[in-house]
């Protein structure tokens, strides 16, 4: 989905959401007489510029009869989902994080794992791999806690196969998600073949695929490695979007199954000098225990 396939529905839903809470009120009218009399004259008393009084008094009534039915004003006039945007899909003519948010669930196919911190339980683990999980993630409680005011610009997860990097990663995302940041989260697959559309794509809308991934306040791109190398947009767009995303201090966390070495082997100096940067990477190595054969 797109982010102005994304802006429309929000909109949409917000106005269906309206539509059904005024048909309500208008069905609670047709059924009670006098309080279909009580919101005549409050509306009537307003259209004529009553004194603040006399409409506050008739506010009072018209809310007594609504309680008695078990609802109050606020039950027929549905707020925005978004207080940024106000459900209209944009700020200051530029996509809100909720319309990236949404544009970005249907990316790949999937959305954020729902994995939390909470979720996490270090009694699995025992001695020194307990010791490097334990820190691992009080490394990234402190990363989310101090979001997006870190230190470092890239995160680098790197452990071989069911240590929790996408959970630890689902964690993050989910954290900063409930915080109201922007997070675009997907697998190296569904990044890889996002550049691929954007790449061939000769739709005037294709920008809106690279806009999402450069907006976003957290990009996560899960197993880095597990992709196919295609030509002219895997390691081009992997480039660009990092660099482009540590030029405006956008925060990009990458988990991977491969070593420093093989990810340089495999991409290239060039992309590997820009995710082992240190002036704005932090690398965390994850235990070697397979935990889901635990």
């Amino acid at each position: 989905m797109d982010c102005k396939t994304a802006a429309n529905l929000i909109k949409s839903e917000y106005s269906a959401r309206r539509a059904a809470a005024r048909a309500r009120f208008l069905a609670l009218l047709d059924a009670d007489e006098t309080l279909a009399d009580a919101e005549k004259q409050l509306r009537s008393a307003v259209l004529d510029g009553a004194s603040d009084d006399e409409i506050a008094a008739l506010t009072a009534r018209r809310d007594a009869l609504l309680a008695a039915h078990g609802y109050s004003p606020a039950d027929f006039d549905p707020q925005p989902a978004c207080p940024l945007c106000g459900d209209t899909g944009y700020v200051s003519g530029r996509y809100c994080d909720c319309t990236r948010r949404r544009a970005s669930m249907d990316a790949d196919g999937s959305s954020v794992p729902q994995f939390t911190f909470a979720d996490c339980d270090i009694s699995v683990f025992s001695g020194r791999d307990r010791e490097t999980m334990d820190a691992a993630y009080s490394a990234m409680r402190v990363f989310c806690d101090k979001f997006p005011h870190t230190k470092n610009i890239n995160l680098l997860l790197i452990g071989s196969v069911g240590t929790g990097k996408t959970c630890l990663a689902s964690a993050i995302s989910n954290e900063l998600e409930a915080r109201g940041f922007s997070v675009v989260f997907l697998t190296a697959f569904g990044f890889n073949d996002a550049c691929r559309r954007y790449h061939t794509s000769f739709e005037p809308s294709r920008s809106e695929t690279l806009d999402a991934l450069l907006g976003a306040d957290l990009l996560v791109i899960d197993d880095l490695g597990t992709e196919s190398i295609l030509r002219n947009v895997t390691l081009e767009y992997l480039y660009t979007v990092v660099s482009e995303r540590m030029n405006a201090r956008r925060h990009t966390l990458i988990t991977t199954n491969l070593s420093p070495t093989a990810l340089a082997d495999r991409y290239g100096e060039r992309i590997a000098s820009r995710l082992f940067n240190e002036r704005v990477c932090l690398s965390v190595a994850l235990t070697e225990k397979d935990l889901r054969r635990r």
